[in-house]
This record gives structure tokens, C-alpha cells and sequence, in this order.
């Protein structure tokens, strides 16, 4: 066997000896390095900034106008569009029964605590939101009721569905979570102290690995798993198009939620390849993660960023051959005067590098290749957000049929820099907090691929030999 005590071939990772993982994994949950508790401060004094920063704008700005909350509304929409997407990295491998992605499965799945967050933060989005009637009632040149995807019948319409939405989507992610960790919960409640071994007793619950438990488990995440990725673009939909095309007066277009849903895709994927490459670098998981889990993951990036570019083309080019006013005004505002240097930005960092870099084939079975193109498209898929959210939150009065006057754009100040980087270190502070309670490794899939895999010998050569369970 190649590589080194759990032993890595071929880019593969060949794990022999179960009770060596155990332990390593509950002593990675119980340390705390230096630069992890580094990047927790950090990530901390982030927070807090955020937290001063929505203080000062609710007190001095309040909920009635929108307008300032822009930067609010692009900051959450960026965390939500990240972790809520994430955990569909797990289902949907597990659904193609991807034997390279048991390493990436809990990465992705952990992001469901920051669910919890999510709610959180949605919830001075209600305020801001405006109400479908117009308050004037019925004024020349306005709309009585301003254009939505929602009818006045529906109880609390928009509010009321949107935060439920956003609620159950948190719920069904944690599920999916606690269903899949249950089994090392019961694992290291044996030798796990204290709150930590309290935690894992009362979730774990009565789990000790009867195969009429694995086969409940196995059916209860893929019921899950179907029903979260129906749910995630259920409610995308409803955020992309509550509180961003309602919000631009003539606004209509039915790819717009699309590529929305993409942008999540990819950059929570993307996201997701970043934290395997600092834990495989930095984290002291290099023999739990070959290259083939960088190598196959990107050709999925790979696709995610061309149907990116494919959907933004298909939205453009219908507004630029309609040329109708409204049309030519939305695309001035968010393609090509008012934040044309944010979408040639959103351009370049969410298709362009990411494509130069995930073209190479010797690049793209890095680890470092995927992992930086998922950095660029993270950066990327923040532009997008604030070339979206902060338009739609300043593009003047929503009750008016169509934009007769191109809004300018509308730069951060210093509140609305605070609430940026303070949601983005929120999101980051919740998630390093949850793997110091449950493992960044899924330890029961990867020991179970390990039972699949033989190294055997052809001729004068050595190979890794995997099994298909089904």
C-alpha cells in the first residue's frame, strides 16, 4: 500500500484501520490550533462589527425606507444563496452514489447550522420589504397594486410566506444533518467528556448501527434530500423575486430565478472545495482527502459556470433584441452604466477565471485549481449580489409601471461595509463553532468506502480497486 498510516493512492484515499479514524477525528474536534482559534477571532470581531453597523443604520435610518438597507439586503441574500445551496452537494452525490464525494459529504452538510443564522438575519428583511397595495391607494401614473408573484388573497403575502420558507428550508437542511452525523454521534459519545458527550447522548438517541437502522437512515436521507432541493428552489425563487425583480418598477423576466439558483450552486460548491483544500493544506486532513475529490468535483464546477454564463446570455439577449424603453433602462442600470463596472466584475470573477482555471485539465486535478476557481466565483457571486439587491433597493418608486430614469448607483458607506464583512463573518464564526461539536469529515461514509476499495496487482502494476455496493 502506497502513501502514508491511512494511506493515499492514486489520489484516492485508502483507509484500513477504522479505530485509527475514530480517534483522530475526536481529537481534531477537541483541539483548538492556533490558527483556527486565530480565524475564530477574526471571524468574531467581524461579527460584532456587523452587529455595530446594523445598530447605527436601524437607528438612524429606521425600517420605512428601504434605499439604505441595500447592502443589508445583498449581504444576507449572499450568505443565504451560499449555505442554503451547500448541503445540496451531499444529497445529490449521495443520490448518483459518487464514491469520491464520502470526504466532502459533512463539509457541505454542516452548513445547515448557519440556517439558524439565516433566519436571523431575514428577519429585518420583513420590515423593508414594502407592502403589495399602494399606500396612496389610487394615484395617476402609479399602480394600485405593485407587480409580484403573489396575489393579495394569500394570508401575510409576501412577508408571512417568505419567512416561513426560509424557515423550513433551515429545518429540513438541520434534518438532513442530524440524520447523517447520528451514527458518529453514537461513536463518540463513548469517548467523548462533558457538554460534548451530553450533546451526542441525547442526539444521538438509541442508534447503534442494526441494519434495520442503516436502512431507515439511507431512506430517510434521500426522502429529505428530495425534499430539501425541492424546497431551496422553491425559495429562492421567492427571494430573487420578492426582494429584487418586485422591486425594479417593469421588471419581468422568468430567467432571473435561474440564475439565481446557479450562482448558489456554484459558489456554495466552490465554497465548499475552499474548505477541503484548507483542511487537506493547513487542517491535518491530507489522508482523508486525495485529489480525485478536487479532480471530479470541478468537472461539476466546470458545468455550473458554463450554464452560468449560458442563462446570464439568454437573459441579455432577450432584453437587447426587445429594446422596448423599460428593457434598454434595467439593462443601463444593472449591465452597463449605473453598476456596469460591478456586472464586468461579477463577469470576469464568476465566469471568466473560473473558466480559464477549470479548462486545464492538470489544473483541474489539483487541489489548489478548484479550490481558487471557487474563490473567484465566492467573489463573484458577491458582485452579483450587490449589483442585484442594492439596485433593486434603490431603483425609486416601486408602484411606477416601468424605470423612465436610469437610477445612479449607490456606493457603501462605511455602516454598510460593516454590515457586508460582519454577515459574511457571521456565517463563517457559526460554521467553525458547529465542527467543534460534530467532525468536518463524515466518518461512517468514509470508513464504509473504505470497505469497497482493494488494492490489486495487473501485470507489473498496482491499482485501486472499488467496489459498487448496488
Amino acid at each position: 500500500m502506497a502513501g502514508s498510516e491511512h494511506g493515499i493512492y492514486a489520489g484516492m484515499w485508502v483507509f484500513p484501520d477504522p479505530r485509527v479514524m475514530t480517534r483522530d477525528m475526536a481529537g481534531k474536534i477537541a483541539s483548538m490550533p492556533r490558527m483556527f482559534t486565530l480565524a475564530l477571532g477574526i471571524a468574531g470581531v467581524l461579527f460584532a462589527l456587523g452587529i455595530v453597523g446594523f445598530v447605527i443604520r436601524a437607528i438612524g435610518d429606521g425600517f420605512d425606507d428601504r434605499a439604505p438597507w441595500g447592502y443589508y439586503l445583498a449581504t444576507f441574500s449572499f450568505v443565504f444563496m451560499v449555505t442554503s445551496a451547500a448541503p445540496i452537494a451531499a444529497v445529490a452525490f449521495r443520490f448518483t452514489k459518487s464514491h469520491w464525494r464520502r470526504p466532502l459529504s459533512r463539509v457541505s452538510e454542516l452548513f445547515a447550522v448557519v440556517g439558524i443564522l439565516n433566519i436571523l438575519l431575514f428577519i429585518p428583511m420583513m420590515f423593508v420589504l414594502p407592502s403589495i397595495g399602494n399606500p396612496a391607494g389610487n394615484v395617476e401614473g402609479q399602480l394600485e397594486v405593485r407587480r409580484t408573484i403573489w396575489f393579495e388573497a394569500p394570508i401575510g403575502a409576501p412577508h408571512s410566506w417568505d419567512i416561513l420558507g426560509v424557515i423550513f428550508l433551515a429545518v429540513t437542511a438541520i434534518a438532513i444533518l442530524w440524520v447523517s452525523a447520528m451514527p458518529d454521534m453514537a461513536e463518540h459519545r463513548l469517548t467523548a467528556t462533558g457538554f460534548r458527550r451530553w450533546v451526542y447522548t441525547k442526539l444521538a438517541g438509541h442508534w447503534y448501527g442494526t441494519r434495520r437502522q442503516w436502512n431507515a437512515q439511507k431512506a430517510g436521507l434521500a426522502l429529505l434530500g428530495a425534499l430539501y432541493f425541492m424546497l431551496l428552489i422553491f425559495v429562492h425563487f421567492i427571494v430573487s423575486s420578492d426582494y429584487a425583480q418586485s422591486l425594479i418598477p417593469g421588471w419581468k423576466d422568468s430567467i432571473f430565478p435561474v440564475i439565481y439558483s446557479i450562482t448558489g450552486l456554484q459558489v456554495a460548491l466552490g465554497t465548499t472545495l475552499m474548505i477541503l483544500f484548507i483542511m487537506r493544506r493547513w487542517g491535518g486532513y491530507q489522508a482523508y482527502l486525495g485529489k480525485s475529490v478536487f479532480w471530479s468535483a470541478s468537472k461539476v464546477q466546470l458545468g455550473l459556470t458554463l450554464l452560468w454564463a449560458y442563462h446570464l446570455f439568454a437573459f441579455f439577449i432577450t432584453y437587447w433584441y426587445g429594446r422596448l424603453v423599460v428593457e434598454q433602462n434595467i439593462i443601463k442600470y444593472l449591465f452597463i452604466e449605473s453598476y456596469g463596472g460591478v456586472f464586468a466584475a461579477n463577469l470576469v470573477l464568476s465566469f471568466i477565471i473560473p473558466f480559464a482555471i477549470l479548462l486545464w485539465n492538470p489544473v483541474r486535478r489539483s487541489a489548489w485549481g478548484p479550490a481558487l476557481a471557487g474563490l473567484s466565483a465566492a467573489l463573484g457571486a458577491l458582485m452579483f449580489n450587490i449589483r442585484i439587491f442594492v439596485g433593486a433597493a434603490n431603483s425609486g418608486d416601486i408602484y411606477s409601471e416601468f424605470i423612465n430614469v436610469v437610477p445612479a448607483a449607490v456606493y457603501p458607506d462605511v455602516w454598510d461595509v460593516f454590515m457586508v464583512v460582519g454577515g459574511i463573518g457571521a456565517a463563517v464564526f457559526v460554521y467553525m463553532l458547529a465542527t467543534k461539536l460534530l467532525p468536518l469529515m463524515s466518518s461512517w461514509e468514509v470508513k464504509e468506502g473504505a470497505m469497497y476499495q482493494h488494492m490489486g496487482k495487473f501485470m507489473r502494476g498496482e491499482y485501486l480497486v472499488l467496489g459498487k455496493p448496488e
